[in-house]
């Protein structure tokens, strides 16, 4: 279990940003080996950190956190922590895509890791292209909730049925939650709606 947490919109405010580090905060009863996050500002950036505590975001118009229960990859080797890094773009999700060592994956999947991280498989065997992230979330026979942030600052957002993600429309932003408690803990009215399996959604 691990939690995620998304952010966009075109005109990102304080307000917005303190409803995000509240939505943090809740998350990290999913997961508390490892924080870390990926946002576009004079590039591609990646932030990670041990507690919470550490977490400081940047005002930008799209941001993906991720906050860790660690099954595949030690943590303690931050390259195996979340945001997964690629070339053109970074990956947090939840779920278990594939249970096999590193060396197993890389014969399994003809492919070359960087890391222990199940998660980098997304970046690998899909790059950016999302009509390939759509089938690989179609014919995995794991279980995914996650989202990629590009080097172009584009944001996508994509499960299966295997795990949960919800999102919310509020104060001209979208704000994205691994479940819906986790809205309402921070605020009971809000009403957020369950993210639709096997589909691509741009941010």
């Amino acid at each position: 279990m691990c939690g995620i947490i998304g952010y966009s919109s075109e005109n990102p405010t304080e307000e917005h940003f303190d409803i995000l580090q509240k939505l943090i905060l809740q998350s990290k009863i999913r997961g508390l080996h490892s924080f870390g996050f990926s946002y576009v500002k004079d590039g591609l950036k990646t932030v990670k950190k041990k507690n919470v505590s550490d977490i400081k975001l940047p005002l930008v118009n799209k941001l993906i956190f991720h906050n860790r229960y660690s099954t595949s990859g030690d943590y303690k080797i931050e390259k195996n922590n979340q945001p997964i890094i690629s070339k053109n773009n970074t990956v947090v999700f939840n779920g278990v895509l594939d249970m096999s060592s590193k060396l197993e994956m890389e014969k399994k999947y003809n492919v070359k890791m960087n890391t222990e991280n199940d998660g980098e498989l997304i970046s690998l065997l899909c790059g950016t292209d999302k009509s390939k992230i759509k089938d690989f979330i179609t014919t995995t026979s794991g279980s995914i909730a996650g989202m990629q942030l590009t080097d172009e600052n584009k944001l996508y957002l994509f499960r299966n049925e295997n795990r949960p993600a919800w999102i919310l429309k509020h104060k001209n932003a979208i704000f994205i939650a691994s479940t819906k408690d986790i809205f309402q803990r921070v605020d009971a009215s809000y009403n957020p709606e369950t993210v639709t399996p096997y589909e691509i959604h741009e941010l």
